[in-house]
């Protein structure tokens, strides 16, 4: 993402929007690149005993990645979550840059116009917060109902290969078979589950702070509030400048 866009991302949302903002770039997409790398070896890290015949193996594979996910494995649930955040982010970052390009252009504008304005920003605001927070609802539901979090180090695989045949032993066709990287798989189910955990609790204080405080809606944003510091930090420094060009002076009388 530019450089540009990405500051109008953080400073057009509060700052508990920001930090949400932050947590998805970075911790969420840094969990969907992990789970992709692990994705895209499976079948290289996944091995069963009895050394079987590639579509054997292929079919103990599909086996195992149903029964351990039964709707959606982890990279597909993560890279929807990260998808649709981030163009619900994107949307509203249009909308609010142009909304806010309205409101400082317009300034001959009534100031009932100007806070009817701000209050209609305020209002979509809420809703895509909203949004997101029932969105990260359902999606922490299907991952937790369809997903298994601890993966087992052994997997015991039954392929049926022919289902008229009959087996004359029937331990003999099973096998045990092996994920390379279960651990790491465990560990990152968890880490998913923490991590819309943290966007659902940050978004809930969001949704308290807009609807529960008194203060206006523009000085909530992290932009104005930035604003402010910077104008806030210009004054210190010009008053400082003049106490020290008039303290120069008193000293050269």
């Amino acid at each position: 993402m530019n450089a540009s866009l990405f500051k109008l991302a953080i400073t057009s949302q509060t700052i508990f929007g920001a930090v949400q903002c932050l947590v998805v770039f970075f911790l969420l997409g840094g969990a969907l690149g992990a789970l992709q790398f692990y994705h895209a070896n499976d079948r290289l890290t996944f091995s069963c005993s009895l050394k079987p015949d590639d579509f054997t193996k292929q079919l103990c594979y599909e086996n195992y990645t149903s029964t351990m996910s039964s709707w959606l494995v982890p990279r597909d649930v993560v890279a929807i979550i990260w998808s649709v955040l981030c163009v619900c982010w994107f949307c509203f970052m249009v909308y609010s840059a142009v909304t806010l390009r309205k409101i400082k252009n317009d300034r001959e504008t009534a100031s009932n116009q100007r806070q009817a304005r701000w209050r209609k920003l305020q209002c979509r605001y809420i809703i895509h917060v909203i949004f997101r927070l029932v969105f990260l609802g359902a999606m922490i539901g299907v991952f937790c109902s369809s997903q298994t979090f601890n993966l087992p180090s052994l997997f015991e695989c039954t392929p049926q290969t022919n289902k008229t045949a009959i087996s004359v032993n029937q331990t003999e066709s099973k096998m045990q078979c092996n994920d390379l990287h279960y651990k790491a798989k465990s560990k990152f189910n968890i880490v998913v589950v923490v991590i819309e955990a943290l966007l659902i609790m940050l978004g809930l204080t969001e949704l308290l702070q807009l609807t529960l405080t008194r203060k206006p809606f523009q000085e909530m944003l992290l932009g104005n509030v930035l604003e402010v510091t910077d104008n806030h930090d210009m004054e210190n420094l010009l008053a400082r400048e003049k106490n020290s060009s008039g303290e120069t002076k008193n000293g050269c009388y």
